[in-house]
Order: C-alpha cells, then structure tokens, then sequence
C-alpha cells in the first residue's frame, strides 16, 4: 500500500529585514542571493511557528487530531537543552498523548530525518498516521557573516496511506566526517563556522549529489524525470551548484528556491523548499528533495503528486503577509541592544 503525504502548511513570521539595511549598518551583506529574510517577533519561537505549521497542516488534510499515532518535531533551535519539546507541541494541538512523539534536532539534515522517521512508522503501522513539524531560526553572532543569511520559517506534513496528495517513492541518506563547517559548541546557543568556504562548499557538494545519486540510481529515475527539485539553502546561490552537478536544470529548481526571500531556515530550509514546490505541481510532477547537515550528512526523499489539493497557508501567501524592521529594530528583537 503506497503512503505519502496527505496535508502541508507553512508558516512564516511576518517580520522582514532586506539586505540594504545590513549594507547600511556593515557596509556589505554576506548572503549570496539572499535579497531579504523573515525573522521572528517577540511573542515567537521555534514551538508557536512548529504548532501554527501543524496545526494548519491538520486543517489543510482534514485528518482529525484524534488520529495522529506518530508526532516529530525537527529544529536546530529549541529554547531548551534537554526537555521533550514535541511533547509541548503535541498537548497544545490536542494530538493524542499516546502518539509516539519525539525530537530531532544538532543538525539541519532534521528535518527530512524527521520525516523519514514518519514514514517509517508507517511502514510497520498501515492504519497510523504521522504529524511532522520543522520549525527553525538559527542564530550566530552579531559579528559573524555567517548571521547575515538566518531566517526563520515553518513547515508541516501529515503523512498517512490515504487520501494523499503525493505519494511517498524513496529515500537515500549519505553521511561523512566534516568537522569545523557550522557547529554549535555546548553551552552555546549561536552557530560558528571556521569560516573556509571552499572547505564547506565542497561538503555541503559531496553529501548532498551521493545522497540524490542514491535515490535516482535506487529508483531507476533520471533528473529530467522530476519537474522540481528542492535543495538545502544556506544562501540563494549554493542549491544551483547541486543541481548543475546532478543533471537539474534552473527551472526545475524555481518553484523550492525560497532563500532568496526568506534566507538560511536551517532545518527548515528543504522542507519549506518541498512545500513550495507542492504548493505549484501539477498531477503526475514528481518532486525530489534534497536536505544537508553539516558534520556532514544528506538525505533524498521522492515524491510523486498525485492529487491537485492546495494548502490555503501556502510560502508564497506566507511571503506576503509582511512588515519590514530596520537594523536597529532588528538587533534589539535579537536581544543585541536594548
């Protein structure tokens, strides 16, 4: 019996900061492609943006509450260090307390990871369903490049074995040592990175092209055969290397490319990339999506779209309902400045 995804939603804060105001403050702006990003508000974290996506996403598939036997939430950003964090999530929607829940965070691959621990469960569950909500806002210092490309962002999906709107096909993971691109030390809440480019670069390549490799030479599939592909975006400009290299052209990788609006969502950057490209597939699309966490490792998911069922809380409606801060307001929603 196939299983896929029955339900998606974003969610996105409405703050928005674009790249001239970091141009005013530093005199330049280090994200590649990135011409804005979202950013969360006061009243918002990780949890609020992880139970608004699933709350919607259980709307948009009309799955009731009651029916959720499988619960994961992914973040590279909890407010907490040790706490079950999907717990917290799960009470407030009112999903079973006996739904298996569990949290999936130290990398920005978790959010696919998250969702083929759903899948999973599945598998050896024919009657279940799963919620999976990533939620992510990253966060480094203030005088590290690296900060310019963070946003902050939401995505959920309701997986179940029917009334789906894309079917599950495949996944295929790689894994590596990379050690010194993007860690968070313990007692640290900001990320660091030594800062060699071609260093990260060249992993974020390897991890990510032997991962989708996998999945298309599993599957017997070619990249013409996808309409979309959506790929980890740690700036605008990273996912066209990928593409180039696995055979994927710019058009099929239009519809995921939210960075350029959005920036660096962290574990939240290829999911939120997937439900764009639901949110303008047609019947019969197949979409690939591509994750990456550095340390390093990638996940490739497949998917085929087999019914036309839009969610009401797509990115893009998402990506307009919005209010532009400048830097000052910025660093003090940051807690930079008081």
């Amino acid at each position: 019996m196939p299983v896929g995804i029955s339900g998606y939603a974003a969610y996105v804060p409405r703050l928005r900061i674009k790249r001239e105001e970091y141009a005013k403050a530093w005199g330049s702006f280090a994200a590649a492609g990135v011409a804005e990003k979202s950013v969360m508000g006061y009243d918002e974290d990780v949890l609020t943006m992880a139970a608004k996506a699933a709350g919607r996403a259980l709307d948009s598939s009309g799955v009731p509450r009651a029916s959720i036997t499988r619960f994961a939430l992914a973040s590279t950003s909890p407010p907490y260090r040790e706490k079950l964090l999907s717990g917290t999530v799960l009470v407030g929607l009112g999903v079973p307390n006996e739904a298996f829940s569990s949290d999936h965070t130290s990398s920005t691959r978790a959010g696919t990871e998250a969702l083929v621990a759903g899948f999973e469960h599945l598998g050896s569950n024919a009657a279940g369903k799963a919620l999976v909500a990533v939620a992510d806002a990253p966060a480094a210092s203030m005088w590290d490049p690296i900060e310019h490309a963070l946003g902050a962002g939401a995505a959920a999906f309701v997986l179940a074995a029917d009334s789906l709107l894309a079917e599950f096909e495949g996944h295929a993971s790689y894994a590596s040592e990379h050690a010194g691109e993007r860690f968070r030390p313990p007692e640290e809440d900001r990320i660091q990175d030594l800062g060699v480019r071609k260093f990260s670069e060249s992993s974020f390549i390897l991890n990510t092209t032997r991962a989708a490799t996998a999945l298309l030479t599993k599957l017997g599939r070619k990249p013409e055969e996808y309409a979309h592909v959506a790929i980890q975006q740690p700036d605008a400009r990273a996912p066209s290397s990928v593409a180039a290299k696995l055979g994927f052209t710019d058009a099929q990788l239009a519809a995921g490319l939210v960075a350029p609006y959005l920036g660096d969502l962290g574990a939240a950057s290829a999911p939120l990339a997937l439900a764009a490209a639901f949110d303008v597939a047609k019947v019969g699309d197949r979409i690939l999506v591509v994750s990456y966490g550095s340390g390093a490792g990638s996940d490739a998911l497949s998917f085929k779209v087999v019914a036309d069922r839009k969610t009401p809380w797509s990115v893009k409606a998402e990506a307009e309902r919005r209010e532009n801060i400048d830097y000052v307001q910025y660093l003090k929603i940051k807690g930079a400045i008081e």
